[in-house]
């Protein structure tokens, strides 16, 4: 018979009280992920959560304080994994290379963790309601992006593979409103668009639009 995670941990001579904390900290994230994938935001409650991870109903209240709470702490996780990607894909590239190489690590990412970046991209479109507890969190997440990109854009201009009069700021904004548009996308219409050759058209207008003139 499986066993429940509490039990699972307390069979365990060497857990301490931080373990058992992070093992129950993302129980109850997949189960949000679980539970938002299959009621949404609205529908999903901090009981629920608790109950479909195998705790008491109340722990994801205590622990998270609210939904808010809960869903920044999903956020975060996602973000963390997503930023795995990234890094993977783009290490030590910049100015337009970088650009290129992040859509081909969102495209990887979807493929690979499709349910997290369902989830990720529910919780933005949730955060833009008037009322929304979390909204600063998917703010300040697609700032720390265009902040990345502006960087990138900035180095290409110093080693010179980005012309220098193109506007750094500008540039990262259309470019996360690009990934952001064709990830919504995605989500509610996969089938739309081919998203490979999209991709393979934004790269190549990467290059034609900021690449210094011959």
């Amino acid at each position: 018979m499986s066993s429940t995670p509490q039990e699972t941990v307390s069979g365990s001579p060497a857990s301490t009280q931080a373990k058992r904390t992070a093992i129950s900290d993302r129980a109850m994230i997949d189960a949000a992920i679980d539970l938002l994938l299959e009621h949404g935001t609205e529908r999903t409650t901090l009981a629920a959560i608790g109950e479909r991870a195998g705790y008491s109903r109340g722990l994801a209240t205590y622990r998270f304080g609210s939904k808010a709470g809960l869903y920044d702490a999903v956020c975060k996780s996602i973000s963390m994994r997503w930023l795995d990607y990234l890094k993977a894909g783009v290490g030590e590239k910049t100015g337009i290379a970088a650009m290129g190489a992040a859509i081909d690590a969102l495209f990887r990412f979807g493929a690979e963790s499709p349910r997290e970046l369902r989830v990720l991209q529910i919780l933005y479109c949730a955060a833009a309601s008037p009322k929304s507890e979390y909204r600063q969190t998917s703010v300040g997440i697609h700032q720390r992006q265009q902040d990345d990109v502006a960087e990138w854009v900035r180095a290409g201009q110093r080693d010179g593979s980005i012309r220098a009069d193109a506007d750094a700021k500008s540039v990262a904004a259309q470019y996360i409103a690009y990934t952001s548009g064709m990830t919504y996308l995605w989500l509610i219409s996969p089938g739309s668009i081919d998203f490979h050759k999209a991709n393979e058209d934004m790269k190549e207008h990467l290059q034609r639009s900021l690449a210094p003139d011959p």
